[in-house]
């Protein structure tokens, strides 16, 4: 079977640690696995992070078929 994921970025504080940590929890709690966090600090002290997780509708039955070919 096919995994699928899906992807979001959000916007996690960068520079104070308790509140990024606290982020990052929150969000891991809904499912999501961080993925990448970017270097693009802003003025409040901002980062993008980018997440996946698995998606929860399985994949379509032609694309099962294909990955048994």
């Amino acid at each position: 079977m096919i995994r699928l994921w899906e992807y979001d970025s959000r916007r996690i504080h960068g520079v104070h640690m308790p509140q990024q940590m606290s982020d990052l929890e929150r969000i891991g709690n809904e499912g999501w696995e961080l993925v990448l966090i970017k270097d693009d600090i802003d003025d409040e002290g901002t980062v993008t992070a980018i997440f996946k997780r698995e998606k929860k509708e399985a994949a379509p039955s032609f694309l099962q078929f294909i990955s048994f070919c």
